[in-house]
C-alpha cells in the first residue's frame, strides 16, 4: 500500500506551483496559432504532456544535483531552496533516479504520439524541439551542462518558459514557424520570468556561493542582483504595452495592459525598499508572491485576446 507520506513526498518534491506559469505560455502559442484556424485538441494535450513531463524531470534533476545548495539552505520556501524532500530524507535519492528513468520513458511515449497525430509537422522538426526543450530544461543542473552553475540558469529559465513553450504551442498546431506573433509575445513574458527568477535566487545566495553555483546573484551580489530584477520587471511592463500599442491587441483587451503599470509599480517599491533595507539573508515569500502573479499579466491577456481573434 502506498503511504500518504510518500504521496506527500512526490507532490511536494514536483512543485506543482510552478507550472501553472508553462501552461499559460504554452495555451497562448496555442491560441496564436488558433487566431488563425489552426488548432487540434489531441495535439494541444499531447504537446503539454511532452512538455509537463520535460519540466517534471528538470524540477527531479534539479532537487537531486542541487542537493549539496539546498542542504545549507537556510532561507528555503516555497518559491526558492528546492523542496527540501531529499534533504529532510522523505524520498531517497534511488526513489528520485528511478523516477526519472520513468519520466525519460513517458517523454519518449508521449513524444511518439505527438509526432504521430502531428501530421502537418516535420518528424525532424518535432523531434529537435522536443530535444531542445530537455537539453535546456534538464541541462540546467545536470552535468557536464550545469548552465546555473556558469551564470547562464536565469537565462534559460527565461527562454524556457518564454519563447520555447510559447513557440512548442504554436509549432505543434501549425507546423512552421511562419509568424512573427510567437516571437513578440514571448519577450514581455521572458522579462517578466527574468526578473522573476533573479529575485528567487537572493535568498539562497549564500548556499549557491558556498557550492561555486554562479547565478546572477553570486555573479553580481544581492544589490546589483535587486537591481537587475527591478530593470526587467520594468522592461516587462514597457514591452507588454507596446506589444498592445503596435496593435498586436485590439483596444479593449490590450487596456487590460495598463494593469501592469500599477502592478510593476508595487513591485518596484517593495524591491526597493528590500535593497534599502539592506537584510537580504532572508526568506522573500511576499515579493516572490508579486513577481510570480506579475508574470501571469503577460501570458493572460495576449491569451485572452488571440482565443477571441480567430480570423
Amino acid at each position: 500500500m502506498i503511504k500518504k507520506e510518500k504521496v506527500l513526498a512526490w507532490l511536494q518534491i514536483a512543485r506543482l506551483q510552478f507550472y501553472p506559469m508553462t501552461f499559460i505560455a504554452y495555451s497562448l502559442g496555442a491560441a496564436i496559432a488558433y487566431s488563425s484556424r489552426f488548432f487540434n485538441l489531441e495535439i494541444f494535450i499531447f504537446g503539454y504532456v511532452v512538455l509537463f513531463l520535460i519540466e517534471l524531470g528538470t524540477v527531479l534533476s534539479n532537487e537531486y544535483f542541487d542537493y549539496s545548495g539546498d542542504s545549507v539552505n537556510k532561507n528555503a520556501s516555497i518559491f526558492n531552496g528546492g523542496s527540501r524532500v531529499l534533504v529532510d530524507e522523505k524520498l531517497s535519492f534511488t526513489e528520485v533516479r528511478e523516477a526519472l528513468k520513468l519520466i525519460f520513458i513517458l517523454i519518449f511515449i508521449s513524444g511518439s504520439i505527438l509526432i504521430y497525430i502531428a501530421k502537418n509537422n516535420s518528424i525532424i522538426s518535432l523531434i529537435l524541439l522536443i530535444f531542445l526543450g530537455i537539453f535546456l530544461g534538464l541541462g540546467y543542473t545536470i552535468p557536464p551542462l550545469k548552465f546555473c552553475y556558469r551564470g547562464l540558469g536565469e537565462i534559460v529559465v527565461g527562454i524556457t518558459h518564454s519563447f520555447y513553450v510559447i513557440f512548442c504551442g504554436y509549432f505543434f498546431q501549425v507546423g512552421l514557424l511562419n509568424s512573427t506573433l510567437p516571437f513578440l509575445s514571448a519577450i514581455p513574458l521572458f522579462f517578466a520570468v527574468l526578473g522573476a527568477i533573479i529575485l528567487a535566487s537572493i535568498p539562497d545566495f549564500e548556499a549557491d556561493k558556498s557550492v561555486t553555483k554562479k547565478t546572477i546573484t553570486v555573479i553580481f551580489m544581492p544589490r546589483i542582483a535587486a537591481i537587475l530584477s527591478i530593470i526587467f520587471i520594468l522592461l516587462a511592463m514597457v514591452s507588454g504595452i507596446l506589444f498592445w500599442k503596435l496593435n498586436m491587441l485590439n483596444f479593449s483587451t490590450g487596456k487590460l495592459m495598463l494593469l501592469t503599470i500599477p502592478h510593476a509599480l508595487i513591485l518596484f517599491a517593495v524591491i526597493v525598499r528590500f535593497i534599502k533595507i539592506g537584510n537580504f539573508d532572508r526568506k522573500i515569500n511576499s515579493i516572490m508572491q508579486l513577481a510570480l502573479s506579475y508574470i501571469m499579466w503577460f501570458g493572460i491577456v495576449p491569451l485572452i485576446y488571440f482565443l477571441n481573434a480567430v480570423k
